[in-house]
Order: structure tokens, then sequence, then C-alpha cells
């Protein structure tokens, strides 16, 4: 578990090795980090409240419904973000969450995110990088909740439904763990507080690459699908199905 935390650095600065103070921040965030994380078992850790299970590679982030009908563009962000537009949020820092899928040996990797996007909606100025190990940055997020004393869970996409069908995507089974970037104002994940997006966001941890990924009037949330507003929810994510 511990080995990969002398790449993190490296990790959470892939678009910004030119700006030293920007590095000496994170520097600072991920010595800090260290510091916080719990050994629970053999195969359990704790980083601030999210769980890790080394065996099973499952990450556990406890969040609430902030919207339950809205148009969004996120289904997860932090509570200083933009909850505007997110279906969750959670107090917990996007950097502890990088922090804590690099630590379950995710790897954060651009690969994947614009493969649905028409050539003349790509970005100019970032383009898709592969993971070091193929498929390492794709994931499965699913949620978890209770109704009194019994537990639901749902595939997250079942939450976001498409402004055209009024159905969930179907080419949402995996989610790409990108892992946001780095710049003079520093980690932009932490910066703009944006952690799950539907809409295309290179800022946010974790992105979507279903058809329509671009647009961003494209999504909606699924109320009948979504528990009442404040209900706490656990994000879990696992490893992609093959």
């Amino acid at each position: 578990m511990f080995r990969f935390l002398p790449i993190l650095l490296l990790a959470l600065s892939v678009s910004g090795t030119h700006a030293q103070d920007a590095k000496a921040e994170a520097a600072k965030q991920l010595a800090e980090t260290q510091q916080r994380l719990k050994k629970l078992s053999a195969t359990e850790y704790e980083l601030d409240g999210i769980r890790i299970n080394a065996a099973t590679r499952e990450v556990r982030i406890p969040t609430k419904v902030e919207l339950q009908k809205a148009p969004i563009e996120y289904m997860l962000v932090h509570e200083t973000g933009k909850t505007h537009e997110s279906v969750l949020t959670t107090a917990l820092s996007p950097t502890a969450i990088q922090v804590a899928l690099l630590l379950a040996n995710y790897q954060a990797a651009t690969e994947g995110m614009l493969t649905k996007v028409p050539e003349a909606e790509r970005p100019k100025i970032w383009k898709e990088e592969p993971p070091a190990k193929p498929k390492a940055n794709q994931i499965k997020i699913t949620v978890e909740w209770k109704v009194g004393d019994v537990t639901k869970s749902a595939p997250l996409s079942d939450w976001v439904q498409h402004v055209d069908t009024r159905k969930p995507p179907t080419d949402l089974g995996t989610w790409i763990f990108n892992g946001s970037y780095m710049d003079e104002r520093g980690f932009i994940g932490q910066h703009e507080g944006s952690i799950i997006a539907v809409w295309l966001d290179r800022g946010a941890l974790i992105n979507s690459p279903a058809e329509g990924n671009w647009r961003d009037d494209l999504w909606i949330s699924l109320p009948a699908n979504i528990p009442d507003i404040g209900t706490p929810v656990t994000v879990i994510i696992s490893p992609a199905q093959p």
C-alpha cells in the first residue's frame, strides 16, 4: 500500500511541472495526507473518513444528496464547489480522494475521455494520454444508502438521465479516473472542488466517457431513483469489469 506514496506528487502534477510553487504546495499536502493515513487491518485503511480496501481495491467515500431534480454537470463535488449542479456533495477533500484512488492502485490518465467526442468539440490544450498499465484508469462507481434498516445500492449512472431520451446513459458502466491537473493555482481538483463529472471537465478527478459528455445541456438528474435531499450516500469505487 505505502509503496505508492513516493509517486503521488508526480501523479498530482502531470500538467504543472513548471509551477514550482504549486509543486511545493502539492508536496506539503501529500506529506500531511501520508500522516493521516491509518491502517485498520491487514487490508483496510482509512484516510479522512475514506475507506480503502487494499485487497479488493474498493474505495468508499461518504457523501450526501444535494439535489434530486435539476440540470447537472456533476455527480459529486466538494461542499464548497459547484453544488448548484451536482447530485451529491462531500465534506472530504478532493486531494484526499485523489490520494485514496492512487493508493488503491488506480492510475490517473485521460485516455477514454475523448473517445466519443467529435473532433470539432475536442479541447485544444490537452489530449488523451494512456495509463502506464492498460485500462488502469477505468473504474466502476456504485452508490449505497439506507431506507430504514434496508441497504439499497445502484450504479451511479442510474441517477442521471439524457435530456432527450429521459433514460440513464447505456454506455456509462465505466468511468474514467483522469486525476485532475496542476497549474499556477495549485491542484485544480482541490481548487474547484469538482470530483465526478458527467460533463467533460479535465479539472474534475473522474469523468464520464459517455456519448454526449461534451454537451453541458444534455444531462439532468433522475429524481425517481435518487433518495431524499440530505440522505447520507456512500460512493463506492471499484475496478471496472473486464
